[in-house]
């Protein structure tokens, strides 16, 4: 059965081959979707483009490793709402 690996996503995992401290402590892959990378390319100016990155701890195949994300980077727009209130919030509390 073959990898196929889901769009903006991939693995870093021990580099079993490091043999001096310059070198990487984990390696992998990051398989990007090319619409989303288009489509950073046109947002972003300049000659640098930004990409969110998420990782997780986890033990594939008996192998720790890192699971990653991909994803645009966040954007706060003035047209979204406050955030919501919670009972929490003692900010209110009037003593």
């Amino acid at each position: 059965m073959a990898f196929i690996p889901k769009p903006n996503s991939g693995v870093l995992w021990p580099n079993e081959k490091k043999q001096s401290p310059n070198q990487p402590d984990v390696r992998g892959d990051l398989f990007l979707a090319k619409d989303m990378l288009m489509s950073l390319m046109d947002k972003e100016p300049g000659d640098l483009v930004k990409i969110a990155i998420s990782g997780w701890r986890k033990e594939i195949i008996f192998k720790d490793c890192i699971s990653l994300a991909a994803s645009e980077p966040y954007v706060k727009t003035q047209d979204q709402p406050p955030p919501k209130r919670t009972p929490d919030d003692v900010e209110d509390i009037p003593f």
